[in-house]
């Protein structure tokens, strides 16, 4: 789970992006709004807060797994393209994923969680505040180097995201994003293998319409 001093911080970004959308509308309403194109692409990049996945009864963090490890900082990538199906509403498809290696004695190890989802981007007011809802495909995989090779396991199910963030316009064409994701797995209940997992990714994108 997240710990308290992350969960706090968390709970205030939510607060804030929750404030700051409820506070454009007025705002919005008196500018000349911009116009999407049929179609979008987009990318993001950032942290994760929270990684973990449960197992036999037992939760492990990314953190716990890499516990000896020289450990990397969590990394979050997301890759999204799809349709303007209306001036508020985006569908599409979304990748995601979250990553974190550790290095002992020059051999590897790495767990990482990929979703790929369909995804709906809602605008409430057409530009700024936005939230995105989505489901699909899931995949874990954890990768270990050892002196006699390379050991891995992973597991595929289906997931769920939820999101929220808000989106600056530069120019004409392109936005700046700042998201908070929230996802949630589920896999196949083979022995040995995870029943599910969790990430929270904060992270920054950019747009092009």
């Amino acid at each position: 789970m997240l710990n308290g001093e992350a969960a706090m911080n968390t709970g205030r970004l939510v607060c804030f992006l929750i404030a700051v959308g409820l506070a454009i509308p007025v705002a919005v309403s008196a500018q000349t709004r911009h116009e999407r194109d049929t179609w979008y692409i987009g990318f993001g990049l950032g942290g994760v807060l929270a990684a973990r996945w449960d197992a036999n009864g037992q939760t492990v963090s990314f953190d716990d797994w890499l516990e000896g490890y020289d450990k990397d900082p969590r990394v979050f990538a997301n890759f999204k393209a799809g349709l303007t199906v209306s001036p508020k509403t985006l569908m599409g498809v979304d990748l995601t994923g979250v990553a974190q290696s550790g290095s002992l004695n020059g051999l590897d190890a790495t767990a990482q969680i990929n979703n790929f989802f369909f995804m709906m981007t809602h605008f409430p007011y057409q530009e700024g505040f936005f939230i995105r809802l989505g489901g699909g495909a899931s995949r874990i995989q954890r990768t270990v180097e050892t002196p006699s090779g390379e050991l891995s396991d992973d597991a595929n199910g289906l997931g769920v995201l939820g999101g929220l963030g808000y989106a600056f316009w530069l120019g004409k064409t392109f936005n700046l994003t700042l998201n908070l994701d929230q996802s949630f797995q589920w896999y196949s209940n083979d022995p040995g293998e995870p029943d599910k997992s969790q990430f929270t990714a904060l992270y920054v994108g950019i747009d092009w319409y």
